[in-house]
């Protein structure tokens, strides 16, 4: 076995220092490198700005879809409160649903009075076409007996633009206008707001 001595090491040592000495990297392998980090870095940047686009385009879809299902809604009420309120006639009179199904068959859906408390008390005095944001829709006119205070009921099928209807009430011009959703039909209801009793939209 070969012993060492601390001149051997010293000079083993030294041998490796002065071998890394003098391994230098070429210009174009230092420059290759540099190019490859640089380039690393520029797909980071650009995958951080993509990212960061399509949060902040996410974000305007979403401010901007929900401004205009608000446009939409607020369409929708004007027209109930602006039909409500013109003076064309009835396509047809009847005293019950079915009856006017009967009469307006050029509608593509089947009629349904909503269950709630308020239309117990209603009376269908006719109804005729008209259209809602553009689709077409039911007009239906209803009386409080006691009262004689007349109602428009408007129904027509969900639509794409009819989306996400939430329940909403207001009043236009003296109109107080209900909008509601049930099922795959979006109804709105219109009277004189000045002329409401006991009865509450």
């Amino acid at each position: 076995m070969t012993e060492r001595t601390e001149g051997s090491d010293a000079s083993l040592e030294k041998g490796v220092v002065d071998y890394y000495h003098t391994q230098q990297l070429s210009s174009d392998r230092l420059h290759a490198i540099l190019s490859d980090t640089q380039s690393r870095q520029r797909k980071r940047n650009i995958g951080v700005a993509i990212a960061a686009s399509i949060v902040l385009m996410s974000m305007i879809l979403l401010v901007h879809q929900n401004i205009l299902v608000a446009d939409r809604k607020d369409v929708v009420l004007r027209e109930a409160a602006l039909n409500h309120t013109s003076k064309m006639r009835m396509d047809a009179e009847a005293a019950s649903i079915e009856e006017l199904q009967a009469e307006l068959l050029e509608l593509p859906f089947k009629m349904k009075i909503p269950e709630s408390a308020i239309f117990k008390e209603l009376a269908l005095v006719g109804g005729r076409y008209c259209t809602i944001s553009g689709n077409l829709a039911a007009h239906l006119k209803l009386s409080n007996k006691e009262t004689e205070q007349q109602y428009s009921l408007f129904l027509t099928p969900t639509a794409e633009n009819l989306d996400s209807m939430q329940n909403t009430r207001t009043e236009i011009s003296g109109i107080s206008v209900k909008l509601w959703q049930e099922d795959d039909v979006v109804y709105a209801l219109a009277t004189s707001a000045d002329k409401l009793s006991g009865e509450s939209l």
